[in-house]
């Protein structure tokens, strides 16, 4: 064991395992980037689908009016021969309304036709843009990839370094408390320790007993009653 005061051990052990918290939370978040861009090559996949089924069944819909439209205009040809030939004021009357009121809704068709057309040529500019967003996205996730599996390397060997530099001065923990460290930073990481600022532990809050901050102060091994948090004065 060194000669290290009992305090600078516990800080220095703190900084560490804060330093690996940080670490392998930025390690965690690796497969969670991959992860996230993913879902997004499978939105703007999903995208194309979506406009490609709205362009089918807009298509359909305007086929189905015109095919309408063409029936209904036959009919009104059947109904303008009937009036040429009707034999009374009565039957002129109404087949020339019959055909004002087939007139009216071939109208309302036509447009209605119209707007599908139109529709259909909005929806092609928006596939376009569709596909092009899959093939931004799908670049965007092998970029994403390729970064992350850089920063994965990196992150492991860092964590595998200070996990080294981690051991080293864990055998500066005096021996009657080492098991006892082992235990609560098995546990609880880097909130196994805690330093004291005016006689508070940073941990919790909470106010230390005068017996506990003399004891600290005499380089005694001392646990916050509170969290149980190793304690120290940061030098």
């Amino acid at each position: 064991m060194s000669e290290r005061p009992y305090s600078e051990v516990l800080q220095e052990l703190h900084r560490i395992h804060r330093q690996l918290s940080d670490l392998r939370s930025r390690l965690a978040r690796c497969p969670i980037r991959v992860s996230a861009a993913g879902s997004r090559v499978v939105s703007a996949e999903q995208a194309v689908v979506d406009v490609k089924e709205s362009i089918q069944s807009t298509k359909m819909t305007a086929d189905r009016k015109q095919l309408q439209l063409r029936d209904s205009e036959s009919k009104i040809e059947t109904i303008e021969g009937k009036l040429n030939a009707a034999n009374t004021n009565e039957e002129f009357q109404i087949f020339k309304e019959q055909i004002a009121a087939a007139q009216m809704a071939n109208s309302v068709m036509s447009d209605e036709i119209l707007e599908a057309l139109e529709k259909i040529d909005q929806l092609e500019v928006n596939l376009a843009d569709a596909i092009k967003r899959v093939e931004l996205t799908k670049a965007d996730q092998a970029k994403i990839e390729a970064e992350v599996e850089r920063e994965r390397t990196s992150l492991e060997s860092e964590i595998a370094r200070v996990l080294v530099l981690l051991e080293g001065v864990e055998k500066d923990i005096p021996p009657e408390v080492r098991a006892d460290y082992t235990r609560v930073v098995k546990v609880r990481g880097e909130e196994a320790l805690a330093s004291i600022v005016n006689n508070y532990c940073t941990q919790c809050n909470v106010q230390l007993r005068i017996q506990t901050v003399s004891d600290l102060k005499m380089g005694k091994p001392v646990f916050c009653s509170s969290c149980g948090a190793f304690l120290y004065f940061p030098q």
